[in-house]
């Protein structure tokens, strides 16, 4: 379904029709799209000027915080209504939420430079901030940095392999440091937890 999804979106990759579909697919992604914008903004940088990369990585890293801003608010607001009509799987679990609060957000920032690399969904973890309440401007920076760092890397990659770039995207090259980095946010939430 996803993958049908994808190739449909990706006929929208050329031109100014293409920036405005990776903007658009770069904000939901952050809140509830599927689809990462990763593939559309390589498709849009190759064969382009390395001028023309940076502008489209910084629309594509643009849209994708405001996105993640507006799961953090969203987040935040599933709690906050939660509270207000007594919605007794998360009010009789705040005790809870407040305990995992304090055990995140000392390492917020790391968590959120992290979240910009794994291929889990970058909105489990704006909208997961928001419902812990966790601190918003390391959660702001690190998930500029994550993404910057992401979109960079596949804008580069992009630029440097032309044509064979979704074919890099799928390879072990991308898999194993994906997995890598979901290890160590494994790792780091069996620490937390004991």
């Amino acid at each position: 379904m996803i993958n049908k999804l994808t190739k449909y979106a990706l006929k929208f990759t050329t031109g100014l029709q293409g920036i405005v579909t990776m903007a658009i697919v770069s904000f939901t992604e952050a809140v509830f799209f599927v689809i990462p914008p990763d593939p559309f903004l390589g498709l849009l940088c190759i064969k382009k000027s390395y001028r023309e990369i940076i502008n489209l990585t910084m629309i594509c890293l643009f849209f994708s915080i405001f996105g993640g801003c507006i799961g953090y608010l969203l987040g935040d607001e599933i709690v906050q209504y939660s509270i207000e009509n007594n919605i007794t799987p998360i009010t009789n679990n705040l005790d809870k939420l407040e305990l995992i609060k304090d055990k995140i957000n000392e390492d917020t920032f790391l968590l959120m430079v992290l979240s910009g690399f794994t291929p889990l969904p970058f909105k489990i973890f704006c909208i997961g901030a928001g419902i812990l309440n966790a601190s918003f401007v390391p959660f702001l920076i690190g998930s500029i940095i994550g993404r910057l760092l992401r979109f960079a890397l596949v804008a580069y990659l992009a630029k440097l392999f032309g044509e064979k770039f979704m074919n890099i995207l799928k390879s072990k090259k991308v898999l194993y440091p994906t997995i890598a980095l979901i290890g160590i946010l494994t790792i780091y939430f069996i620490y937390k937890w004991n």
